[in-house]
């Protein structure tokens, strides 16, 4: 059977002070789809399982197989040994005997895309979402953007509008993704910039020691990375190098 595998390169093993930002899809063989399940905790294969749709459980199983195996690279550790721990607001770290590694790590998944955000003694989160026309409404700006930020949205041409909204979204789930309190935090409480071609930055209502940087996973896409402590670089890889290599499962 044939299984997904990552190369350990030099630029895994040196990942130092950079933050590392990998994409992949979503969309699997069904004998890799079935690899990745194989390395998941029997808690991950129940939650997979509860899903209706088959699509949904197999995007589920594909983004948590494919991050057991990018951080089971970084610590070098085998993908299905790895454990997770929760915290009070849903925020994954690791744990057992990689709890002290200082890995600290985020993902987000959207339509057929996921991300993934990897350092090392930093809190950072990601946000990815696909960018639907549907998706894009006024109510919702209304009722999760500051002030500044829907004044901001409605200078924008119709044809920058949804684009605007999903710069401004991923990066406001970025940044309370980075916080780790989730909803708690309010999201008219801060603003972010959001026109099409202007750098990604924190407006107002955060504190200084938070950076925010934007990027394109693919077409369609709009994504973010916030994170803490000094700027540093952003590397970004594509999880579509993984190797498919022939290995006995089971």
């Amino acid at each position: 059977m044939f299984g997904v595998r990552l190369k350990f390169t030099p630029e895994i093993a040196n990942i130092g002070e950079e933050i590392h930002v990998w994409h992949a899809s979503l969309i699997r063989a069904d004998d890799i789809t079935s690899h990745l399940e194989s390395l998941l905790s029997s808690d991950e294969k129940a939650r997979a399982h509860r899903f209706h749709f088959a699509r949904d459980r197999n995007r589920y199983v594909v983004a948590r197989g494919l991050l057991r195996e990018l951080l089971g690279a970084y610590v070098q550790q085998a993908p299905g040994s790895l454990e997770f721990c929760y915290a009070q607001y849903g925020k994954p770290f690791l744990a057992g005997e990689n709890a002290a590694s200082g890995f600290s790590f985020n993902l987000s998944h959207s339509g057929d895309v996921v991300g993934y955000a990897i350092a090392k003694d930093r809190n950072l989160g990601i946000d990815v979402e696909q960018k639907r026309v549907d998706a894009a409404g006024d109510e919702i700006a209304q009722r999760y953007f500051s002030a500044r930020e829907i004044s901001d949205l409605r200078t924008l041409s119709t044809s920058d509008e949804v684009e605007g909204f999903f710069n401004c979204w991923t990066r406001k789930e970025a940044y309370l993704k980075a916080t780790g309190m989730g909803l708690q935090v309010a999201l008219d409480r801060f603003a972010v910039s959001l026109a099409p071609g202007q750098p990604a930055q924190f407006l107002s209502g955060v504190e200084t020691k938070w950076q925010i940087t934007a990027h394109c996973p693919a077409e369609g896409y709009a994504a973010a990375v916030v994170y803490d402590g000094a700027s540093c670089a952003i590397r970004y890889f594509s999880a579509e190098n993984w190797e498919c290599q022939e290995t006995k499962i089971g």
